[in-house]
């Protein structure tokens, strides 16, 4: 008899210690479960477009109590470093794919989703105080190809150097893409800035050319953006225009660049939930376009001024 009950103690503390460790697979299988509208997960932003999404952070928390995201700023060369690897599931940049980058996608047909949120644009900048306003894309196309800027422009004589923010970031990519054939880079010297507000500090107290995002120059009181003008694809002239974000709504801006969400799983989890609640969602929208991006889903009125 006391064999039997040991027996039976035995079996039942088995089949007790099975039991538990069903339910705590069950309940880390729960955790682990992840919609687009729950969960937790990291993105990580462009480092100068992190203010403009923690700002609208706050509606996404408020709609969706179930889910966490952590956003974490850092440059956009280094954000698609870690996309690429195991670490990030999602990033946002201002930029498309980079030659190197778009080959390796293509080449092992990759599942990563693009969503584009917003656009911005690519801006030449001088000090407020600089007498220059005006240029042509042309003129452009020949300042990276090696052309002084004292040629293009006669009123003032600047630096020879072009300043730019670090080689990780979008501005740079953007550069790469307007005005490098077969993105190579381009053959001039640049003098790179490791933060944007070194950049433009620069450029205040200078006499040099600089180049940054839309979003980040025109609300600078104490710099200007250089306005530009272009041949349109039909072949039609455009004057150079004041450089402002409505133009960007219009397409009438040479040198807009989108603002990605880049997703690796195609699933649809709980970044791209929220890439998309950037995407679309009209209060979202209110907030970016405050910011001085431009949704791209966003409905505008457009007012023509006489």
């Amino acid at each position: 008899m006391n064999n039997n009950l040991k027996q039976y103690a035995t079996s039942m503390s088995i089949y007790l210690l099975i039991l538990f460790m069903f339910s705590c697979s069950n309940d880390e299988q729960q955790q682990n479960y992840e919609s687009p509208v729950a969960g937790i997960d990291t993105i990580y932003v462009e480092d100068v477009l992190y203010p403009y999404f923690m700002d609208a952070k706050p509606t996404y928390d408020s709609v969706f109590e179930h889910a966490k995201i952590t956003l974490i700023p850092m440059s956009a060369r280094r954000g698609m470093s870690l996309f690429f690897s195991d670490t990030a599931s999602c990033v946002i940049l201002a930029r498309d794919y980079l030659r190197d980058e778009d080959s390796i996608v293509k080449a092992m047909s990759l599942p990563f989703q693009k969503i584009e949120i917003a656009k911005d644009g690519l801006v030449f900048f001088v000090a407020k105080n600089i007498p220059f306003d005006t240029v042509n894309l042309t003129q452009l196309h020949d300042l990276f190809t090696g052309t002084s800027p004292n040629v293009i422009q006669k009123n003032v004589k600047l630096d020879e150097t072009i300043c730019i923010p670090s080689m990780q970031s979008s501005e740079y990519a953007g550069i790469l893409q307007y005005f490098s054939k077969g993105m190579d880079a381009p053959p001039i010297t640049f003098r790179h800035f490791e933060h944007r507000d070194s950049l433009k500090a620069h450029i205040r107290k200078s006499k040099s050319i600089g180049v940054g995002l839309m979003s980040d120059i025109v609300k600078d009181s104490t710099l200007k953006a250089i306005r530009i003008g272009y041949t349109d694809s039909t072949g039609r002239r455009i004057a150079p225009q004041i450089v402002h974000p409505g133009f960007i709504v219009q397409n009438m801006y040479p040198l807009i660049l989108p603002i990605f969400a880049y997703v690796k799983s195609e699933k649809k989890d709980l970044v791209w939930g929220f890439a998309t609640f950037m995407e679309k969602d009209p209060s979202i929208q209110k907030v970016l376009l405050n910011k001085g991006i431009v949704p791209s889903h966003a409905k505008y009125n457009l007012i023509q001024e006489d």
